[in-house]
């Protein structure tokens, strides 16, 4: 049976590639990721067992620790949208152990799990130093694999029932997002503690210490135990790692045992009320009706609404983090966050329309043309993400006192967002990317785009260099003369109303052409 799982893993995998190239660019872009995240490890290990030997044990437990919750996560994120969930299963005649067994054999052979194998494998490398402790590592290999697959498992089956609703799933989403974003600003909050109190050497044996004892780095600790002949924490350590899998093993098969005969079911997001005054405010007309849908979505629906957060978050813990330095050399820096806002904001265009999945049938069958479809969409975003940028733009200024870099700061985000929400709307209609589909894991698969989303942005880019080159010279140069910055905001304005006039215009056009193709691309029932 554990064979019959794996295969048909991997033809689930041959399945999606067949269906579209872009999956194959995608599988292209994550295995030279795995190499280059694998081959820094590599690296780090080595350059750790030459220079700092006695850096090795910590940098094992740490790493392997840091492994074992990152696995955690992804599995978490992925868990209500995995292919190869319980309840697929349920309807055949299969016991837990029979599944059990076949899941984590097709976990170990997935994409995550070799590449948290060979991390593991590339672990050995610093316990090279000393015989025993390689020895007692290579011997420790199976437990800490399977406390590398097991752990994730058992903690994403534990959350899959209470994520069960779409409310759940949005609040879990949102704050794995706010994690995740507040985990970068806190690193550099601590790394500049850090740098003041100078040695960081006990607070660090503090916390090794500490994750040592614990279910997720005991077993990356047995080979310094063993080599220093503390036999007595050896065998505490080696019973807390035993116990750690042993128990997952053991409550990993209750759990799938209570899934195939009571099946997890997703349930919807609840009752959606009326909202009157933006249809007061928005005109009666195909552009009005997409743009006051685009604004609802932003609020209603977690993927929009995380997107918006995103872009906050972004930019205000870029700018904390700017703050947290030298206030003079922040100043320019600053200036630019309305440009990074606008990049941000103009990028979601692309992806618009396949957010809304098969929900785009009903502008074709309905006869709305391409460039009310695009304007539609343009407008709705630029009611929610215009104030930001002019908002951060005059924060910017207040944060650092230099109001004289007010104007090009406007110019550099008002144009830069007109500029690529055009570049962006025309290349929607050739390359929308992918977005999870409505009620799933806002997180999940294609929550970024995919490849077409990074095609996307290297072809926007240069765009901008190009064509704003105007109003990000001027905006630059007013750093030293000043009403340079209202000739930036004028330039800004002019050539991103165009550009934004452009892209309705071509794109709408292209979307007349396309709309088939383009339907059957973001729906997910083609």
């Amino acid at each position: 049976m554990a064979a019959h799982i794996v295969a048909l893993r991997w033809r689930l995998l041959l399945g999606s590639l067949k269906q579209s190239p872009w999956a194959i660019v995608a599988l292209v872009i994550s295995v030279l990721g795995a190499m280059s995240l694998l081959g820094t490890t590599l690296f780090a290990a080595i350059g750790i067992r030459i220079f700092q030997p006695d850096l090795g044990a910590p940098a094992a437990v740490l790493g392997g620790a840091l492994l074992v919750v990152a696995l955690t996560a992804i599995t978490v994120l992925i868990g209500t949208s995995d292919p190869l969930a319980p309840e697929r299963f349920s309807v055949l005649p299969l016991d837990a152990r029979q599944l059990r067994r076949g899941l984590l054999a097709a976990s170990l052979l997935d994409a995550w799990g070799i590449v948290a194998v060979l991390a593991v494998v590339i672990g050995l490398v610093v316990w090279s130093t000393s015989i025993s402790a390689m020895v007692t590592a290579v011997a420790a290999l199976p437990l800490a694999v399977l406390t590398a697959m097991l752990v994730p498992r058992v903690t994403a089956d534990l959350v899959a029932r209470q994520l069960a609703s779409k409310r759940a799933r949005d609040v879990m989403a949102i704050v794995l997002l706010l994690a995740m974003v507040g985990l970068v600003f806190g690193m550099a909050v601590v790394a500049e503690g850090v740098s003041e109190l100078g040695d960081i050497g006990p607070a660090l044996a503090g916390v090794v210490q500490a994750a040592s004892w614990t279910p997720l780095g005991a077993v990356f600790d047995l080979p310094r135990t063993v080599a220093e002949g503390a036999w007595p924490e050896a065998l505490a350590k080696l019973a807390i790692a035993l116990g750690t899998v042993a128990l997952c093993w053991w409550g990993w098969g209750r759990m799938l045992a209570e899934r195939l005969t009571n099946p997890i079911v997703l349930r919807g997001g609840g009752r959606v009320r009326e909202g009157g005054l933006l249809d007061r405010l928005l005109p009666a007309t195909p552009i009005g009706a997409i743009a006051t849908r685009s604004i609802r979505y932003r609020r209603r629906d977690v993927r929009h609404l995380m997107n918006v957060i995103a872009v906050l978050m972004v930019t205000a813990l870029i700018g904390g983090m700017q703050l947290l330095g030298d206030e003079a050399a922040s100043a320019l820096p600053l200036s630019v966050l309305p440009l990074m806002m606008a990049i941000i904001a103009a990028s979601m265009l692309q992806l618009d329309t396949a957010y809304d999945n098969s929900a785009l049938a009903w502008h074709l069958l309905a006869g709305v043309r391409g460039a009310q479809d695009r304007a539609g969409r343009l407008l709705g975003v630029s009611i929610v993400f215009l104030p930001l940028i002019v908002l951060a733009a005059v924060l910017s200024a207040w944060a650092t006192g230099q109001w004289h870099l007010l104007p090009g700061s406007l110019g550099l985000g008002l144009g830069t967002f007109g500029l690529l929400a055009g570049t962006m709307l025309w290349l929607s209609a050739y390359l929308p990317g992918e977005a999870p589909e409505p009620g799933a894991n806002p997180l999940g698969r294609g929550s970024s785009g995919g490849v077409q989303s990074l095609a996307g942005i290297g072809i926007a880019l240069p765009v901008l260099a190009i064509a704003g080159l105007p109003f990000i010279g001027l905006a630059v140069a007013a750093a030293w003369i000043p009403w340079f910055g209202w000739l930036s905001l004028a330039a800004g304005l002019l050539i991103g109303g165009l550009g934004a006039w452009l892209g309705v215009r071509f794109g709408g056009a292209a979307l007349d052409r396309r709309g088939p193709e383009v339907l059957a691309k973001v729906s997910r029932a083609q």
